[in-house]
């Protein structure tokens, strides 16, 4: 079955979520959609940063390229983006 026949079966059904939510972050209560997350999450790891501080401020700055963050706003971003990237990269052990 393709996408195609998939959407014409899917008639009149809304989940409210949609496939890129892999895409938002958590600032402040908030979803906010960030294009290239997958994208900036992968470039930091593989730089192999050895302090959360420098992880942060990379995250960040490579944010700040892709949207703009409201002034004000930048810890918030910056503490949304570590919790993301712990998320996906912390392992416990």
């Amino acid at each position: 079955m393709s996408g195609d026949d998939f959407k014409s079966n899917c008639t009149g059904c809304d989940t409210g979520l949609s496939f890129n939510e892999g895409e938002k972050i958590l600032v402040n209560g908030q979803l906010v959609e960030l294009v290239g997350l997958d994208e900036i999450m992968e470039e930091v790891r593989k730089l192999k940063l050895p302090q959360r501080k420098k992880v942060a401020d990379e995250l960040l700055a490579r944010a700040k390229e892709r949207k703009a963050v409201p002034e004000g706003s930048e810890r918030q971003y910056r503490d949304a983006l570590m919790d993301e990237y712990d998320r996906r990269y912390l392992t416990v052990m």
